[in-house]
């Protein structure tokens, strides 16, 4: 029998401890990337409370996480937020965690996979899409459905451009016009275009807020998909999406 108890807890789950900032890297005005040196371990999926002493203290995804480092990205929402984004590289951010059981890796290895991702939904499971992109050996079929409000919420462009070609990448937009980068039209409308090859051993991973998981679990389903082949992951701090 499973059982959850704050005594089976590493200390770093429990209280906020101070982390250096190593870089910050700015993708839009609202939303940056702060990469944090860390001494606990992270998995893709998973969550920190990220806090300032006398401010509060915010949940936010890891969207990456290295040799001695976490990759948190940040859009500036609030009262957290907005002191955060005034810290510059060397200061100290307070963390807590990681929490949740983070991306089922074992379960996707080598199977087909489909993420479909909306605006800062994105982040959560980047650093998952980044590992099979750099390890093709390790993943059946990737087909990636990331949706953004316009050009200007576009998160990880330089990443994204050296991952077309090696899979399947679409990227769309709400606004604005099609070109060869970017498509025109909700995620949903991505999804109801594509062909799902091998839906027996597929697996899809689905991230966004709650109205564009509904819908797109939804049409996994009619498409073939079983519930225990999708997962899911509310990111609920979406406004460029």
């Amino acid at each position: 029998m499973s059982h959850c108890s704050c005594h089976d807890k590493p200390q770093h789950s429990l209280l906020p401890a101070a982390y250096r900032i190593l870089s910050i890297t700015r993708h839009t005005p609202l939303e940056w990337n702060f990469r944090v040196a860390v001494d606990f371990p992270a998995h893709w999926g998973q969550f920190v409370e990220v806090s300032l002493p006398r401010v509060g203290e915010a949940p936010i995804s890891v969207s990456d996480y290295g040799d001695g480092w976490i990759d948190l990205l940040i859009r500036n929402v609030g009262k957290v937020t907005s002191a955060l984004f005034t810290l510059k590289e060397g200061d100290n951010v307070w963390l807590r965690g990681c929490y949740g059981n983070g991306y089922p890796v074992d379960t996707l290895r080598h199977k087909p996979l489909l993420v479909v991702a909306g605006g800062t939904g994105v982040a959560p499971v980047k650093g998952l899409m980044r590992y099979f992109v750099e390890n093709p050996q390790e993943i059946g079929q990737l087909d990636m459905i990331l949706g953004y409000k316009n050009r200007d919420c576009v998160l990880y462009k330089e990443e994204m451009a050296t991952w077309r070609g090696k899979h399947n990448l679409v990227l769309t937009l709400d606004e604005g016009e099609a070109d060869d980068r970017y498509q025109i039209g909700r995620v949903t409308d991505r999804l109801a275009d594509m062909t799902l090859s091998d839906i027996d051993t597929m697996q899809a991973i689905v991230v966004g807020p709650p109205i564009m998981i509904t819908f797109t679990v939804k049409m996994l389903l009619q498409k073939g998909l079983k519930p225990e082949q999708i997962w899911v992951d509310y990111e609920r701090r979406m406004a460029c999406s």
